[in-house]
């Protein structure tokens, strides 16, 4: 179809850092408070989570480097005309070191889940269905891995936490309609956040 935008998947792999690390350099152009996190918060086991100077956040872009370099990072990489473009951070819930405010979706651990964690579009490519290609990945991908649920945990009352922080950053979760538009009911509806869920 004419116009029709192509967004293609990858996922995350070694031979991709490159493409990753060029990504995030400048996926927070509209919010450099948020530009030291390269994705690295819910797989880091370190409770002293430090992106306000630029030695910490030159850490952070190397720990992150290293997981993905060893095969240890999961998630999905979102293009357009070859360029990365967009992130959606999806793998086994269980592999995730911190989940800190989600251990309420940690009721049954023994359940086979995938976590859908975060999401991050660049600026000038918002509103292109790339989150919606993301996560219909992410779906495709759980279920290859033999995971029978896949889990999101949308914000439902940003203004709980997020105060002053733009509603592009502040929904990095995904919106709840994003979810429902593709399949998931809500599990859990709690404070600041629902828990949804899609059968596989």
């Amino acid at each position: 179809m004419a116009g029709t935008v192509q967004i293609e998947v990858r996922e995350l792999r070694p031979e991709l850092l490159s493409d990753y690390l060029s990504f995030f350099d400048q996926a927070f152009s509209d919010f450099p408070d948020w530009a030291g996190c390269y994705c690295g918060f819910y797989d880091s086991p370190d409770t002293h989570w430090d992106t306000t100077t630029p030695s910490a956040v030159l850490g952070i872009r190397a720990a992150r480097s290293e997981r993905i370099t060893t095969g240890k990072a999961q998630g999905l990489l979102a293009y357009l005309d070859g360029k990365p473009v967009g992130w959606c951070n999806a793998q086994p819930r269980a592999s995730f070191v911190n989940m800190r405010s989600y251990k309420l979706a940690l009721m049954d651990q023994s359940e086979s889940v995938g976590s859908v964690m975060c999401f991050l579009v660049a600026p000038e490519h918002r509103g292109k269905r790339v989150c919606t290609a993301l996560l219909r990945a992410a779906c495709d991908k759980f279920y290859r891995d033999g995971l029978t649920i896949a889990e999101g945990y949308p914000t439902t009352d940003p203004g709980k936490r997020f105060g002053a922080i733009p509603w592009a950053e502040a929904n990095y979760k995904g919106p709840l309609n994003l979810y429902l538009k593709n399949g998931f009911e809500i599990h859990k509806q709690l404070d600041r956040f629902a828990i949804v869920r899609k059968r596989l």
